[in-house]
């Protein structure tokens, strides 16, 4: 499986997650129809357990939506987006897997990198409608930022955040000993975090 593919397949996912969630909050009873059959569909896909699995399936079992439908029709489902819905699945069992296995996921990115001789390789990552997190490192120092950002329910602005910590760079294990390389710190706009972002990737980057 090309990387590509998997990182145009995820990215797919994530749109129709983004896309659908927002437009039904303001509609409780619909956003909880759409959550019960997004679990449903990804209840279906237990069997594929990795990511290039994943993204197989997502290309050759278009039957997903209907065979869920036919165990629990949502009152509302001539209301849906079948697409959408189908592609969040796919994002929502896309994360369980990278949480059930996100050590040999990282193991198998760094290898990957260290073979595409990277400068540097995200190790995890988990974005929802409502934050992201993730977790990139410098290959060769083990050197890594972890970003994320958040949206409460009760805010009307997302808060970011971004810190600089120690990975081993064998394996990409957390040093939890070692002190941050940089203290976690709280940004009010995307702007301003993804300045600093890349302003600390080329700080960490250098030999």
């Amino acid at each position: 499986m090309q990387v590509l593919d998997r990182e145009a397949a995820i990215a797919a996912w994530r749109r129709a997650e983004s896309r659908i969630y927002p437009s039904v909050m303001l509609n409780a009873e619909l956003y909880q129809q759409y959550i019960g059959l997004v679990r449903a569909i990804a209840a279906l896909l237990e069997d594929v357990h990795t990511e290039d699995e994943l993204v197989v399936a997502w290309t050759e079992r278009r039957e997903l939506v209907r065979e869920a439908v036919s165990q629990s029709p949502p009152p509302m489902l001539g209301l849906m987006d079948h697409e959408a819905v189908r592609d969040a699945a796919f994002c929502h069992r896309h994360r369980e897997i990278t949480r059930e296995h996100g050590k040999v996921l990282a193991r198998e990115r760094l290898e990957r990198a260290r073979r595409e001789q990277a400068t540097w390789v995200v190790l995890f990552e988990d974005v929802t409608p409502l934050g992201s997190h993730r977790l990139e490192m410098h290959v060769a120092s083990g050197r890594a930022l972890h970003a994320s950002s958040e949206l409460p329910l009760d805010a009307s602005s997302p808060k970011f955040t971004l810190e600089a910590v120690q990975l081993d760079p064998r394996d990409g294990t957390w040093l939890l000993d070692k002190p941050p390389l940089m203290p976690a710190r709280t940004f009010d706009t995307r702007e301003e975090w993804e300045a600093r972002i890349d302003q600390a990737r080329a700080t960490l980057g250098r030999d």
